[in-house]
């Protein structure tokens, strides 16, 4: 779409929004009038009117216009016009474009505060516990003035135990202030509950996500993922690593680094036959060899050391591609980590089965809505569009940008551009004027940091570290004579405000060393600059040898050789040079966004089969626990199917089917087939069904009906939540392995949607079948009189 045809489309949207915020308006001067209480009882006139059967959207004018002058008296702060426009987009469910400075934080209390008063929930989700914390102390007083209630969603100390029912009562708040990753795994423990009492999170009504592309463009290819028992580790890391270091690419395998895909050639697979000696790696036996195999291949060629991961203290710790976090606790699944801890000689750590998996994508279609904010949404709306059908309406700023965003500087070499970066932060630092230098990863930017300290240039690092010092760097680097180093990820979600005397000096700089692999993260970095109508600058630095170009620019090594030749003073005022090396640094950027969406596509291709079968689990968990009475369960019937499968399936002798009720049915059976007619199908199911029935009449002898009933639903959980985790891990090792193409030739998604669908089918078999074992051959006893505890078999 052209910009101008997009313009005006935007342009439309708004027209229609300044119709609402015009009937919003004008109760503004009625309002001012009213004293405190008066105002503080529409909270309940509001209620009131919506228990009547009115709309959230029949109260929005109003609601709006109370909340607007609740935060000038509780606040300090009336919210502006274009905030009242991106607030009226965040209550239609669609994603409000405002750029940084604009008070996005003070926008979200007026659609919090309308989707509050229906007392079903309304989140607001941030990127990290800091700004969660930060924004809900900030906004507290403002809802608990008009008698809304709010909480935190989380208890905000390290490895903190939560006590029976806390969770509950954070979740019971009408407003919550939380994070992505607090509240998907908060979503899938939830599922994992084994009474109704251990339920704690309420039907996902409204959320707001903060940063909206970060969370649910750019993480969505990482689950968050529950751990559970640790796998079998393999031994066969070290001796396979070792072989992958003989191995040279085009030759033994080939990769397309841009799809982390990578696989072995024909002479790759007889180069390993030869290694470990035997006839065919494919052939069965050597299964976990060959996945052994395909994990060090990724770890040693698509997994890069301070880009991907940092080894600190001999572990090796994972860095957030985007945001250039660490993210200690996230480990890679399916023995991807250990490869890559074999790779880099150090202890390997325990590789665990993956009890229960959810993408950001998904946890936010739990919602019964959900709408965005961040500085950059616009160059995401295709995406939105497909994956959410939510529109991005870009709002004003208050006053005009005045930032310049210089062209593009263009350099040879590495060497040469860093060069003139030093050489330009001197400048700026003789002149007072505040600098924010930032780079792609914490290596260049411990580099500059270093380099600027030995030149007697003071400045402020900021890489992967403590979010709350980092939020006071960041709002320390618009003093005079601040110089601040850090990575991409830096101040998301802070200000930069500038000290008295910048503005004169023309603002803040921003110096960025290298394009990113997205031009949202490249404009969200200039846009640190120049907030609120403040002054500012922003330049982006290139070479050859940058990380995007080496990756996905594809450069003719004629061009390359006669760009090499040309130095730098010469190549500086060449514009037919300078504007070649400019486009192929667009193309590679292109390319690397294409794939990105493409990775996105596909992550959620692969979410698809796993998300279908999670709904139809925990619908029927929450179908089990909540049985009234047995009346909900057609226990028979259930055993009949089991006891039709087991005979249809086996041709049992008469020994074999006295193993069988002693593994299933009964421990202590001492009965005679010798008089049972194995022919007579009829004859058998009956024999069983007689024996079953006995077993259920003696577990409830022990039990009364409030007691049997709970034992049953425990029985049958337990039954659901041992197969599906196996299921969930399961799947989650398929998708590693039909992710590594053997020899290119296999549609990997449809190979796992069809393994996918088998699985789950024998899936249902055996929690059939583990219901029966558990209901009749489970133990019961009481804990301090009261509490139902069930021994399971193994």
């Amino acid at each position: 779409m052209s910009n101008r045809m997009h313009q005006t489309i935007n342009e439309l949207r708004l027209k229609r929004l300044r119709r609402i915020l015009r009937r919003i308006n004008q109760y503004q001067s009625e309002f001012e009038q009213l004293p405190d209480e008066a105002l503080q009882q529409k909270t309940a006139k509001f209620r009131q009117l919506l228990a009547e059967g009115q709309t959230l959207d029949d109260l929005l004018p109003e609601a709006y216009a109370v909340i607007r002058e609740a935060s000038r008296r509780v606040l300090g702060m009336f919210p502006k016009d274009v905030q009242v426009l991106g607030a009226i987009v965040l209550h239609e469910g669609n994603i409000a474009e405002m750029q940084t400075g604009e008070g996005k934080t003070l926008t979200a209390t007026m659609p919090l505060y309308l989707n509050g008063l229906s007392g079903k929930g309304a989140y607001l989700i941030t990127t990290n516990d800091y700004l969660a914390k930060r924004d809900y102390l900030e906004m507290k007083p403002l809802f608990e003035w008009l008698g809304l209630t709010i909480g935190l969603g989380f208890v905000d100390q390290p490895n903190y135990e939560y006590k029976p029912g806390e969770k509950q009562k954070i979740y019971n708040h009408d407003i919550i202030y939380t994070t992505g990753g607090r509240l998907g795994f908060d979503y899938l423990i939830d599922n994992l509950a084994d009474s109704r009492e251990g339920k704690f999170l309420p039907k996902l009504n409204y959320g707001i996500i903060d940063e909206v592309d970060s969370i649910i463009l750019d993480s969505a290819q990482t689950p968050l993922v529950i751990s559970g028992i640790p796998r079998v580790q393999s031994n066969l890391f070290g001796v396979v690593n070792t072989f992958v270091e003989t191995l040279v690419e085009h030759q033994h395998f080939k990769m397309k680094q841009t799809k982390k895909e990578i696989w072995l050639t024909e002479r790759g697979i007889e180069a390993a036959n030869h290694y470990f000696g035997v006839d065919n790696i494919y052939d069965e036996p050597y299964f976990d060899l060959v996945r052994n195999i395909n994990l060090c291949l990724r770890a040693q060629y698509l997994f890069e050391n301070n880009t991907d991961y940092f080894v600190y203290k001999g572990e090796v710790i994972l860095i957030d591609r985007i945001t250039g976090r660490m993210m200690p606790g996230t480990k890679l699944q399916s023995g991807l980590h250990q490869a890559i801890e074999a790779k880099e000689g150090v202890k390997l750590s325990t590789d665990t089965s993956v009890m229960a998996t959810i993408t950001f994508q998904n946890l936010f279609k739990q919602f019964r809505e959900f709408s965005g904010m961040s500085a950059t949404s616009h160059l995401g709306e295709k995406e939105f569009l497909d994956l959410y059908t939510k529109i991005v309406v870009q709002i004003p700023t208050d006053k005009p940008v005045q930032r310049i965003d210089y062209p593009d500087r263009v350099f040879r070499s590495i060497e040469d551009k860093n060069f003139a970066i030093i050489e330009r932060v001197k400048e700026l630092y003789a002149e007072q004027r505040p600098v924010l230098v930032i780079t792609r990863t914490a290596e260049v930017a411990e580099y500059f940091s270093t380099t600027l300290f030995e030149l007697d240039i003071p400045n402020n690092l900021l890489i992967a570290q403590n979010v709350a010092k980092e939020a006071q760097m960041i709002a320390e680097a618009g003093q005079l004579s601040a110089v601040t180093v850090a990575t991409s990820m830096a101040g998301r979600g802070t200000d930069i405000k500038l000290a008295e005397g910048v503005k004169e000096l023309g603002g803040l700089a921003v110096i960025v060393s290298e394009h990113m692999e997205n031009s949202r993260v490249d404009r969200q970095l200039r846009g640190r600059s120049g907030r609120q109508g403040d002054p500012g600058t922003s330049q982006i630095y290139i070479s050859l040898d940058d990380y995007l170009v080496k990756r996905w620019g594809k450069v003719k090594s004629m061009d390359e050789k006669r760009l090499r030749e040309i130095d730098s003073e010469t190549l500086q005022k060449s514009l037919i040079f300078q504007n070649r090396v400019k486009k192929i640094v667009q193309r590679a950027q292109r390319l690397s966004e294409e794939q990105g969406i493409q990775a996105r596509e596909q992550a959620n291709e692969y979410e698809k089969s796993i998300s279908i079968q999670r709904e139809i689990i925990y619908k029927e968990r929450n179908r089990v626990l909540n049985f009234e009475n047995l009346d909900d369960v057609h226990l028979t019937r259930l055993a009949r199917e089991v006891f039709e499968e087991a005979y249809d399936f086996n041709n049992f002798t008469a020994p074999e089917w006295v193993n069988y009720i002693y593994k299933n049915l009964s421990f202590q059976f001492k009965g005679d087939l010798d008089a049972l007619d194995l022919r007579n199908r009829d004859a058998v199911l009956d024999y069983l069904m007689d024996i079953f029935q006995q077993q259920l009449e003696y577990q409830k002898e022990n039990l009364d009906d409030y007691y049997y009933t709970n034992f049953v639903q425990k029985a049958i959980l337990k039954s659901i939540d041992s197969n599906w985790i196996k299921q969930v891990d399961h799947l989650q090792r398929v998708k590693s392995s039909v992710n590594t193409r053997q020899n290119g030739k296999r549609a990997p998604i449809f190979e796992y949607h069809r393994v996918a669908l088998e699985s789950f089918e024998k899936m249902k078999d055996t929690i059939k079948r583990d219901t029966v074992k558990y209901l009749c051959q489970s133990i019961t006893s009481f804990q301090k009189g009261e509490r139902l505890i069930v021994h399971f078999p193994n």
